[in-house]
């Protein structure tokens, strides 16, 4: 009854007082408040599904909301999953399955949810809970207890809960994750990985920012750890390109403010500003392109200017907690501005969903259909990779693409099985929608030399290479195939080819700029041939 009646107030005073919220630059696209009654929310995520609709995910006190954005303001509630109780839920999303986690571990079904979303707008469904299984100080243990979780690849990491560092898991299988190493640091809240390097927050006793290399995921090691004092270092997040670090306080004795650092060399970074919202507390900041959309509890979100690193400044802010911007753990929890259509969505723990656009954003959208040469067919599950702005994006069963971002002329790499690989550029241009049409040329055998009689596997070209390589071989019947890519000690690393290829000749490009240098083993497995050969990656 206390929390009913507390809610109830709340709704009211909501009411009251939300032509006097403070906006600035940011257009209200909807409200979405269905679970007030059952406790507060907690985190937000955003995913996008290959025919383009956009979907919130939305941590709740029973379960995770899962809710179609795409027609903002009407959002509706696809499917919700249930989960133990919890005022802290987390999720992040890896093609179309989601993996979220909570604070409670003890209650029925404790563990990470695997949520496939391969059925929406239907439905999405909970299609397994892992636990991670491990033997500490001599003692089978089983982790079910997570406190947040980060993705980069192929790989998930999961950050706090009930022992310190980070366990990372490769999810190529996302159903089925398979360990790959363990941090063995101090207690990590959070964690934000770019390329081969984690900027992991320790929160605790002032333990500050713990960069560590993650080249090989099997044994991570410490770069550097920042400590400043009294720090309570709660979440971390790159500038695109990795010169600059944004870093929010929750706790600790030091000011709960943005602060910006200079990473330029890890073995010292440097603070370069500051930024406070009154007394309000910060909580987690997402940076895209040159913006951050900072979660600031009681003050709502804000957008930061961070072209000038040194000189941050507020450009956009919608307040999703009107009563006050006092110090305290309420309203905004956490944001998602990656949206291609350039929707934001904001979870405020008392008052749900929000989504909103930054309208200070000159931003453009490029979209386009990848079809086959020959053939004019639409090629469905083409990879598409925007290096510049590090957004990678798939084709859905109709072979469309979207592509949202800040005006300018980014770089692609495309990709599909049984294609040759192709470089594109694309041009965003400012409140504009480009169509960029792409063609790919199926994979065919030499001219003149028709299909071949046997089975082969090539050297790879270049060799020694930086950071990419073309690996070839042919095939003279259709045969289930498959390349994967090992260290020298025989570990796989990647997987290239898994699957059904025609008779002919074959490429695949293999992109190596997240490994180290050294010698690493490529096998090709066709019916009952099988050939390896060595590469080196010189950097």
């Amino acid at each position: 009854m206390r929390l009913s009646a507390y809610v109830v107030l709340f709704l009211v005073l909501i009411g009251s007082s939300a032509v006097s919220q403070q906006s600035l630059n940011m257009e209200n696209l909807g409200n979405k408040n269905d679970y007030a009654l059952t406790g507060q929310y907690s985190a937000c995520w955003g995913y996008v599904a290959p025919d383009g609709r956009e979907y919130a995910l939305l941590g709740c006190q029973t379960g995770t909301s899962i809710i179609d954005i795409t027609d903002a303001p009407t959002l509706r509630e696809v499917s919700f999953i249930p989960a133990p109780q919890s005022n802290w839920r987390e999720m992040k999303t890896y093609k179309q399955y989601a993996f979220v986690v909570t604070e409670n571990g003890t209650g029925s079904g404790a563990g990470i949810q695997i949520i496939d979303l391969t059925n929406l707008p239907t439905s999405a469904t909970l299609a397994k809970t892992y636990v991670w299984a491990d033997t500490i100080n001599s003692v089978p243990t089983m982790i079910p207890r997570v406190h947040s979780l980060s993705v980069s690849g192929n790989y998930l990491y999961l950050n706090g809960g009930n022992y310190n560092g980070i366990r990372i898991l490769d999810v190529r299988d996302p159903v089925n994750p398979v360990k790959a190493g363990v941090y063995a640091g101090p207690y990590i809240h959070d964690s934000h990985i770019r390329n081969d390097t984690i900027f992991a927050s320790a929160i605790n006793s002032s333990g500050g920012l713990d960069i560590i290399d993650v080249r090989n995921k099997s044994n991570p090691t410490r770069i550097k750890l920042l400590q400043y004092p009294g720090s309570g270092t709660h979440n971390a997040w790159t500038t695109w390109d990795r010169k600059y670090l944004a870093t929010t306080d929750e706790v600790g004795t030091t000011t709960k403010t943005l602060k910006v650092w200079d990473i330029r060399d890890l073995q010292n970074p440097t603070k370069v500003a500051e930024l406070a919202v009154g007394s309000a507390i910060v909580h987690n900041v997402f940076i895209k392109g040159t913006l951050a959309y900072v979660a600031w509890y009681t003050a709502g979100i804000r957008v930061v200017d961070l072209s000038n690193p040194a000189s941050p400044r507020i450009v956009g802010a919608y307040d999703t907690y009107p009563l006050n911007d006092n110090a305290a753990y309420a309203g905004n929890w956490g944001a998602d501005p990656y949206f291609p259509s350039g929707k934001v969505i904001i979870s405020d723990m008392q008052t749900g969903l929000h989504v909103a656009r930054y309208t200070g954003d000159k931003r453009g959208i490029v979209n386009g259909t990848i079809t086959n040469g020959t053939t004019g067919a639409v090629i469905p599950g083409a990879l598409l990779h925007f290096k510049d702005a590090a957004i990678t994006r798939w084709t859905g069963s109709n072979g469309q693409y979207i592509f949202g971002y800040a005006p300018g002329t980014y770089s692609a790499s495309i990709e599909a099985p049984g294609f040759q690989p192709k470089d594109v550029t694309v041009t965003v241009t400012e409140g504009a929608t480009t169509t960029a049409n792409i063609v790919l040329s199926p994979v065919v055998s030499v001219e003149g030399e028709g299909v071949p009689t046997m089975f082969s596997l090539d050297q790879n070209y270049p060799n020694p290479f930086n950071p990419a390589t073309t690996i070839r071989f042919t095939l003279p019947e259709e045969e289930f195939v498959s390349l994967k890519v090992m260290n020298i000690l025989g570990q796989e690393i990647a997987t290239l080819v898994e699957g059904l290829w025609p008779a002919g000749a074959q490429s695949v490009t293999f992109d190596a700029r997240d490994l180290p240098s050294g010698v690493y083993l490529y096998r090709l497995a066709a019916g009952s041939f099988s050939a390896m050969k060595r590469m080196i990656v010189l950097k």
